[in-house]
């Protein structure tokens, strides 16, 4: 049975960050305002030639991805976390297995969730790497895990790296996915391998890069999310 409880920090959001991010992304529209009107996405041909005619609209330039289009914040669609990945590709994995195996243990008592192990799909002769080769790990959190886990970072770690001026304010996909990363003296600082330091070789501690994956749909959504809950950001912003 159970959860009996869901995390604080869900608790929080709940109560007092949803209707905080309402607040802070209200804008106001008088009656009778009139919409501005948007060029098209997708590009059109000039019907110059008769291969032109009837063709399906291009892509932007530079490339046929379209990024998402920002939605108002409304009740219905505040954001919130949805997911958090880890990756770590420790140092000297193609050489000594050790490595990965010290990274896995200390992302599985990190995260709670075992670590999947990924191989190289190709041989690289100037980095040494193999064909099928394990070199990373990945851990994926979801729901009341991927809360816990971003509160265990901005209330256990972040306030002990020391000289740590925040997330960069550029960190981003344009898609509402913001990452960060710790080094070996960060990672050191969560309380599960804190409390074991002893178990693992200081040579072999590895670093590794934290994705936190919201329901927002633009970058500036979803750093006021993470600024709300206290998550610190300095620099230049690109939404």
């Amino acid at each position: 049975p159970g959860p009996f409880s869901s995390p604080r920090l869900a608790q929080t959001w709940e109560s007092t960050t949803a209707s905080d991010i309402m607040t802070l992304a209200y804008l106001h529209k008088p009656p009778g305002t009139v919409k501005p009107i948007k060029e098209d996405r997708l590009r059109s041909w000039d019907d110059s030639s008769p291969y032109m005619k009837n063709r399906p609209k291009r892509g932007p330039r530079g490339g046929d991805v379209l990024k998402l289009i920002e939605q108002d914040i409304n009740w219905r669609n505040i954001p919130k976390i949805e997911e958090v990945t880890i990756h770590c590709m420790p140092k000297g994995a193609e050489e000594d297995s050790a490595a990965l195996h010290v990274a896995g243990m200390m992302l599985q008592s990190i995260s709670g969730v075992r670590p999947v192990v990924h191989r190289a799909k190709g041989s690289s002769a100037s980095f040494g790497i193999k064909a099928g080769q394990a070199i990373s790990l990945t851990c994926t959190l979801r729901g009341d895990e991927a809360w816990q886990f971003v509160d265990k970072c901005i209330n256990l770690v972040f306030p002990k790296i020391k000289d740590w001026p925040g997330v960069k304010g550029s960190s981003g996909d344009s898609a509402g996915n913001i990452a960060w990363g710790f080094d070996p003296a960060g990672a050191i600082l969560f309380p599960e391998v804190e409390i074991n330091y002893d178990m693992y070789p200081a040579n072999l501690i590895p670093g590794f890069h934290v994705l936190c994956k919201t329901t927002a749909t633009s970058d500036r959504h979803a750093r006021l999310l993470l600024s709300t809950l206290g998550v610190p950001f300095y620099g230049k912003y690109v939404d």
